[in-house]
């Protein structure tokens, strides 16, 4: 490659980029043991955001201690629910909330990565990204029976922080 070729390299990649480019939307918050409550990221009026995917890693601070046939185990677990919305349009990306562990990429720091979570969705310009979340406690799934009346799941739910990058490209208009 030539000096020229260099020179209308950076050229064309400096008009594209005036007109698509790389962008984060990151937010940090903590979900408080037992509430369930929303987070905005505004979209800036540069542009339509296309959310291309998005990286999510939470803390393991509340506790689930279960018992089942009489042996007891603890465990740190993380059970915030998230679920995401467009606020222009109105249009959830789930059904309902999910589980952050299900979604996670890699949930916590102990975890391995595996990447982004490919997800697509296109946000107006001047949209506001909103974050549900739910942490208060899940439904228990051992509960006590006749034979085991002491079994049983207990949890003890914890504030958690969840960090969160939606990755996509941002298309500025205002050119």
């Amino acid at each position: 490659m030539n000096m020229a070729e260099v020179t209308k390299k950076l050229a064309d990649l400096k008009q594209t980029q005036s007109y698509e480019k790389t962008f984060d939307f990151t937010r940090s918050f903590v979900a408080e043991a037992g509430k369930a409550n929303t987070f905005a990221i505004p979209i800036t009026n540069e542009g339509p955001f296309l959310e291309e995917s998005y990286n999510i890693r939470c803390t393991s601070n509340s506790v689930l201690t279960r018992t089942y046939k009489g042996v007891t185990t603890t465990k740190n677990i993380c059970a915030v629910k998230l679920k995401f919305k467009s606020q222009a349009d109105n249009a959830a990306q789930s059904n309902d909330y999910i589980p952050a562990q299900l979604i996670a990429t890699p949930m916590g720091d102990e975890m391995p990565r595996y990447g982004a979570r490919p997800f697509v969705h296109l946000y107006p310009k001047g949209d506001v990204l909103l974050i549900e979340y739910d942490n208060r406690a899940p439904e228990p799934l051992i509960k006590p029976s006749a034979t085991y009346p002491t079994d049983g799941d207990v949890y003890t739910m914890e504030d958690e922080l969840v960090e969160i990058c939606f990755n996509g490209k941002l298309y500025p208009l205002n050119k």
